[in-house]
């Protein structure tokens, strides 16, 4: 089935050269969490859905160390230029970067950076699913290409209050911070774990979510 054209991620360009001094700070003990939550091993196969910059690379790759595999997929030309760069400075040799429409991304597109024989052990997506759109789709898809037994985690924003805050954070972000993101995934997973943690200033609350494929 041939597949649709990917849009232009233009907001995300825009907004490459900042967004590390931006967030990196904020939410760095949060992504900490997600690292915990995702039980993350030598040698494991992890897919950082909607990768960014890679501000999720060191923790991830402090735990699956050289014999493991990281994947990041994002959309914007631009963040992932910054990913490849962090890559090359630290010499990372088992990150693999992939410019693709989170909605559109199947099973063959993994196996095409890494090969037929490398599972999904574990998908992590940090402040995405607010952004995405048809994030529910997204979900899902990607909940699929999990091996059994495999885990997926979240760890977003969540304000579901109309405020000053909400707004700013939505403008900004091109999100829907509104979004009960972890509900699908408590729905289908086994082994659900969910811990929420209130942001400064009251404008939301960090949730990481996490369950594992059904075996």
């Amino acid at each position: 089935m041939k597949k649709r054209r990917s849009p232009l991620p233009t907001w995300y360009d825009l907004i490459a050269p900042i967004y590390d001094r931006a967030i990196r700070g904020l939410y760095l003990p949060y992504r900490r969490l997600a690292m915990q939550a995702l039980d993350l091993r030598p040698g494991l196969t992890v897919l950082d859905l909607g990768c960014g910059s890679g501000l999720n690379f060191e923790l991830i790759l402090a735990q699956i160390g050289p014999r493991g595999t990281l994947i990041g997929v994002d959309l914007s030309a631009e963040m992932l230029r910054r990913a490849q760069r962090k890559v090359d400075d630290h010499g990372w040799t088992n990150v693999r970067l992939l410019r693709q429409d989170v909605r559109l991304l199947e099973r063959s597109d993994i196996q095409g950076l890494v090969g037929e024989d490398h599972q999904v052990d574990r998908v992590l997506c940090t402040l995405g699913l607010t952004v995405f759109p048809d994030w529910e789709t997204v979900l899902a898809g990607s909940f699929d290409l999990l091996a059994k037994g495999g885990r997926y985690c979240i760890m977003d924003l969540h304000n579901d209050q109309a405020n000053v805050y909400t707004r700013l954070i939505n403008v900004l972000a091109r999100s829907e911070i509104a979004r009960r993101v972890w509900e699908p995934l408590q729905a289908r997973c086994i082994d659900y774990r969910q811990e929420s943690h209130p942001l400064m200033h009251g404008s939301g609350t960090i949730i990481v979510a996490s369950g594992a494929a059904r075996g």
